[in-house]
């Protein structure tokens, strides 16, 4: 198998070894915040698109890694047995913090188990911002398939892999790229160079890659996606056989720029799993 078909393959199997559960839980709403400092804004809630802020001056850049573990996150590519992994930082004005993603010629995921269940919260907001992209990538091109940002979300029991390939969830994984188009599907895509049979992500074709956000670059969004609508797009038979879609069991971010040799920076503000509003639910 080409290098281009598993960029993130190798990554995503540590998830489910993590020992990750199917429970659910029932909450007003699940909301992840990247701030060393309190806030007393909601930015999931401000406009949804808006220059990054240049009023107010900056921060200190402080180390995330502690709090990140803290907060229940690990760095689970590449592997760490001892140590923080990546130095990560949070930075920006000290009313309105942000996790800052950087990657030079790197290449690291960090996950979080999570309780959620997708019926009572379906509506995933992402906050985040992108402030360069590598060089020349693009998920459709051969052995280009960095990304300044990634956030996967986990549904449920592991899918069961042939040979020895450990099996991992379902998974959606929205992007923000800079040539993609919104709303297209990433995975398991011939790509625009190299041999004519290549496929890229096809190691778990259950991981399904979907660009919520194109260029923009030096701006910050509110996206939000509906993952039971998406869930019951990307696995049809599923949906059908138990007309239900599983708990989110987790929440992970990628960064890559390993394979464009370049450097890549992106904002995280916050990830959000809320319910359906009163007047979209009827």
């Amino acid at each position: 198998m080409p290098r281009s078909c598993w960029p993130c393959a190798t990554a995503f199997l540590f998830v489910v070894g993590l020992g990750i559960g199917t429970g659910r839980a029932v909450l007003p709403a699940f909301v992840l915040r990247f701030s060393d400092t309190l806030t007393t804004q909601d930015v999931s809630h401000q406009t949804a698109s808006a220059v990054l802020s240049v009023s107010e001056p900056e921060a200190p850049a402080v180390s995330a890694n502690s709090w990140l573990m803290r907060n229940g996150w690990k760095q689970i590519w590449p592997l760490r047995l001892l140590g923080a992994g990546t130095p990560l930082f949070f930075a920006g004005p000290s009313t309105q913090r942000y996790l800052r993603l950087s990657a030079d010629d790197d290449y690291y995921i960090w996950t979080r188990q999570i309780d959620v269940d997708p019926h009572a919260h379906p509506v995933l907001e992402i906050t985040w911002g992108i402030e360069r992209f590598p060089q020349g990538a693009a998920l459709d091109v051969n052995d280009r398939t960095d990304r300044p940002l990634v956030l996967l979300v986990s549904f449920g029991p592991k899918v069961p892999s042939p040979g020895l390939i450990p099996s991992v969830p379902r998974g959606l994984a929205f992007f923000w790229g800079e040539t993609e188009t919104v709303g297209a599907l990433y995975t398991c895509i011939a790509p625009k160079n190299g041999p004519a049979d290549a496929r890229m992500q096809c190691r778990y074709p259950h991981v399904k890659y979907i660009a919520l956000r194109r260029g923009a670059v030096g701006s910050v969004h509110t996206d939000s996606a509906n993952l039971l609508e998406y869930f019951q797009q990307q696995f049809p038979e599923y949906w059908q056989q138990y007309q239900r879609v599983p708990p989110v069991v987790a929440v992970s971010f990628e960064v890559r720029s390993d394979r464009t040799h370049t450097v890549t920076s992106a904002r995280l503000y916050s990830i959000s799993f809320r319910a359906q509003p009163a007047a979209a639910a009827q």
